[in-house]
């Protein structure tokens, strides 16, 4: 049941960043840790709208989408704690990587970048006449970036199979949209400007979202060119672990709800009973602490392989 489904990818998202920023604020995980707290609508309801077949390449906010595609919170722990057996093979501590077998790109840290490399692979599916479908994510601040204008432009010339999901979160860092661009409407934008059409939608309704991303996906699908959607939402965190996000009004806080709840809600109108809702989220708690345990017994990288997949081996 595809509203099961979400329940359970949202869920995995918020309890396994939960437990991510708790092992930051240890000390046990380096760099720094972004969160998609308030945002995991737009990321399940995504990535389950697409085939099996499709490929996606999420970003730092859209970890539910990764749960969608198949990817197990033991990844994501090995990841982060920067095992030798994780996606990178401890080389990153965060959510800087794919699992190509999936369909999962890695992210790339510029913001933006994947854009492009998107509409490179829709343009791939179209030349060799796949059915196939590539999604990828931008926000506010990204939407200002010279690459998202270039890979837009192209992917409505060459009428590509791609479907692009703007987050739509209020801020850029902690500027807000108004500050940065003259029409905050990024759906006017997108059709306005690139002629790719685009629905605006309640990011925090994730039945909604999955609606509207199912059928973009399928237009796309059937040869109608790019498509878009504009998921309206709010950052529930700061930028990033260190951001404690002062600059946000609390007027603004009020004026979104938690994905989650509201799902929640929608179920229980289904007829799902309380007993049932504790069930899914025991069971959801019992998958993270498994993962972390799985992840925390893993062994750390061997440093002779440290420059493995980096030089190439000269020719005898």
């Amino acid at each position: 049941m595809t509203r099961l489904a979400l329940h359970r990818c949202m869920l995995l998202q918020r309890l396994v960043e939960e437990r991510i920023v708790a092992l930051y604020r240890q000390g046990r995980i380096a760099g720094s840790v972004y969160t998609g707290y308030m945002q995991e609508a737009v990321a399940a309801a995504t990535g389950l709208a697409l085939a099996p077949g499709d490929v996606v390449a999420p970003l730092n906010r859209e970890q539910a989408c990764h749960y969608a595609r198949g990817v197990t919170p033991a990844d994501v722990f090995r990841n982060f704690l920067g095992k030798g057996d994780g996606p990178t093979r401890g080389r990153d501590g965060n959510m800087h990587f794919g699992v190509p077998a999936r369909g999962v790109f890695p992210l790339v840290s510029m913001l933006g970048d994947l854009v492009p490399v998107t509409v490179g692979a829709a343009l791939a599916f179209k030349r060799r006449g796949e059915p196939r479908v590539a999604l990828t994510y931008f926000g506010d601040g990204a939407s200002s970036v010279g690459d998202v204008h270039e890979g837009l432009n192209l992917a409505a010339v060459w009428r590509v199979p791609a479907v692009f999901v703007v987050q739509s979160n209020q801020y850029a860092y902690s500027t807000p949209t108004e500050r940065q661009m003259a029409n905050t409407n990024l759906s006017e934008r997108l059709t306005g400007g690139w002629s790719i059409p685009c629905v605006r939608v309640d990011g925090t309704d994730a039945l909604a979202v999955y609606e509207v991303a199912r059928d973009a996906v399928e237009r796309a699908r059937a040869g109608e060119g790019p498509q878009a959607l504009e998921a309206v939402t709010l950052r529930g965190h700061g930028h990033a672990g260190h951001d404690a996000a002062a600059y946000v009004a609390n007027e603004l806080r009020l004026r979104f709800g938690d994905p989650i709840e509201r799902l929640e809600a929608r179920l229980r109108l289904d007829g799902l009973e309380e007993g049932e809702l504790a069930a899914l989220r025991d069971d959801a708690a019992a998958e993270v602490a498994a993962g972390l345990a799985d992840a925390e017994a893993a062994p750390d990288p061997n440093p002779a392989t440290l420059e493995d997949g980096v030089y190439a081996t000269p020719l005898p």
